[in-house]
């Protein structure tokens, strides 16, 4: 049943209750925000800020991005790709990224994204699930694509680098540097491969004519692979654009053509895509962009000099920023909006940095499978501690017992009571690519959708995620929340990370495990850590031990990977 949505009360002023599902293509936002804004920076990529008040940079209009997309459809269109074909990208937040993301989908193409740190293993399985025809990668990226072409469908690798959006001097000046650092690699074109600006070079640029219906596959996104086998999603113009849409209404006072976006969250990730690029060019906003997210410092520069205004991130972002050493020295006073997800967000971490930036760092819910964001707190009403927020506009929310009942069906959970949440909306993904049983998991006949994330939801329809359903640690018959424990590991003042699993224990079923990064400079032993759990935490939830360590394994949006850590203690692959 259908949670009444009481939520919606909660709305700050402004937020629509609904929102129309969209019913055109995701290019279109693009051809609609360059008429209204054609010269206004779409892209800013800041490597570096030199002395004398100097800048290494690129700068690229709506107008430009719009012409440079152009080219891009034309050059993929001639290579013999056609509609519904898929083509990678494998690149970092570079302007490259978002001109050929709009350029492949000008083409009626399908955009699969991946990571381009992956490793020749993970990357195979990507290319040859997803048939990609086609790859865009930097000329470092070449030798890996190479070693694995031959077991995918790839035919076409298109290269570019970092500093080819630079004016002429710097970007001939920056060569010599990229390369001796290793950034850029000697590239012998031909045989099928490509330098994309060479072939955008000998293409037109003018409009190409509309390919593709709001329900064709826009995106086919693989999910973070941190339970198991990477599988993707299939999104569509219409999910995607629905959900841009919902966000665009969730930050109802975002000023069309005024704001100024942090473009660290890497693009090839869901998070970043919806909330970076898409409702970026919806609103007309400058993306700022930043290659190297986890230079802290730089960050900081960029909010500081370039006066970004929404700053969307995970909680290592943010954790990392109100620890550095030097933040006290930057003016971070121009950040308004701030949403966090990836991961939860510790509450220290969201007061330190509200207190720093004088804005509003709020977390927020969402999962690949629903392209993405579900629930967010209010950006400028009443932002709830602990809470992931309220349900999305549109958006039908469904809370059921864990387990099923005997005749196999899920059943409401009490109100209050902690059950999965289940989602219905507009947003949802198409299926699981090419993996029908997966769907019919995950998806019912209904149309919800089972996230397995347990939560409950207060009186006032905010929700709160208690943890991962596959994540629960079973100890003598008793649930324990990792993430319960680890709010508590938090709250100790010499703890910087912690994160908490569940190992094999022949008594209990599972034992507690923590394991934790310290603050520099601050010192715990494992008795005092303990000792600070038992002052918070029942016996059975507890750590049975505490691991020291320098970092914790993250997924490069900063969710720290609990999974990594257990098959290191186990040898075994976590399922």
């Amino acid at each position: 049943m259908t949670l009444e949505p009481v939520w919606r009360t909660h709305y700050e002023d402004g937020v629509a209750e609904a929102v129309e599902t969209v019913n055109h293509l995701l290019t279109q936002d693009l051809t609609e925000t360059v008429s209204r804004h054609p010269g206004h920076t779409a892209l800013h990529l800041v490597l570096k800020y030199l002395p004398l008040g100097l800048t290494l940079q690129s700068k690229i209009t709506y107008r430009e991005l719009d012409l440079a997309s152009n080219r891009v459809a034309h050059a993929l269109k001639s290579l013999g790709l056609q509609p519904g074909e898929r083509v990678a990208i494998m690149l970092p937040n570079i302007p490259q990224h978002v001109i050929s993301f709009y350029g492949i989908l000008k083409a009626g193409l399908v955009v699969v994204n991946a990571n381009p740190i992956y490793t020749a293993p993970e990357l195979e399985h990507i290319f040859s699930d997803s048939n990609a025809k086609a790859v865009i990668c930097m000329s470092g990226g070449l030798e890996t694509v190479r070693s694995i072409q031959a077991n995918t469908e790839i035919e076409h690798i298109l290269i570019t680098d970092i500093n080819e959006t630079l004016p002429a001097i710097p970007r001939k000046l920056s060569a010599k540097q990229l390369m001796a650092l290793g950034h850029i690699a000697e590239v012998v074109y031909g045989g099928g491969v490509y330098n994309l600006h060479l072939l955008m070079s000998q293409q037109t640029a003018r409009s190409m004519a509309p390919v593709g219906e709001p329900d064709s596959m826009a995106v086919l996104q693989y999910t973070g692979g941190t339970t198991g086998v990477p599988r993707a999603a299939v999104l569509t113009h219409r999910s995607l654009g629905t959900n841009t849409s919902q966000t665009r209404a969730w930050f109802a006072k975002a000023r069309d053509g005024e704001e100024v976006m942090m473009g660290a969250l890497p693009f090839f990730h869901i998070f970043g895509l919806a909330i970076t690029v898409l409702l970026s060019v919806r609103i007309g906003a400058r993306i700022v962009i930043t290659p190297n997210p986890r230079d802290t410092e730089q960050n900081l520069r960029l909010v500081s000099k370039e006066g970004i205004t929404v700053f969307p991130g995970v909680p290592a972002l943010y954790n990392a920023a109100i620890n550095h050493e030097k933040a006290g020295e930057y003016n971070l006073s121009s950040v308004e909006y701030c949403i966090s997800g990836g991961a939860p967000l510790p509450m220290d971490v969201q007061e330190t940095f509200n207190r720093m930036t004088g804005g509003n760092l709020v977390e927020g819910y969402g999962l690949t499978e629903c392209s993405p964001v579900v629930a967010a707190n209010p950006l400028k009403g009443e932002a709830r501690d602990g809470k992931i927020g309220l349900p999305f506009p549109s958006t039908e929310i469904r809370i059921v017992n864990m387990e099923p009942d005997a005749e196999g069906n899920y059943v409401d959970a009490e109100p209050g009571a902690e059950g999965e949440l289940c989602v219905r909306g507009p947003q949802l993904m198409k299926e699981y690519w090419q993996q029908p049983e997966a769907t019919a998991e995950t998806i019912d006949q209904d149309g919800w959708l089972h996230t397995g994330d347990i939560v409950t939801m207060d009186d006032d329809g905010y929700l709160a995620v208690v943890d991962r359903k596959k994540e629960l640690i079973l100890v003598g018959g008793f649930n324990v929340v990792p993430r319960e424990v680890e709010e508590v590991l938090y709250a100790h003042p010499a703890i910087l990370e912690a994160a908490v699993a569940g190992l094999p224990d022949e008594q209990s079923g599972e034992r507690v495990k923590a394991w934790v990064v310290l603050h520099e400079g601050q010192q715990a032993t494992e008795d005092e850590i303990l000792d600070h759990c038992r002052k918070s935490l029942t016996g059975y939830k507890v750590p049975r031990a505490v691991e020291f360590k320098d970092e914790l394994p993250k997924s490069l949006v900063g969710k720290i990977l609990r999974r990594l850590l257990v098959e290191a203690e186990t040898g075994q692959t976590a399922a």
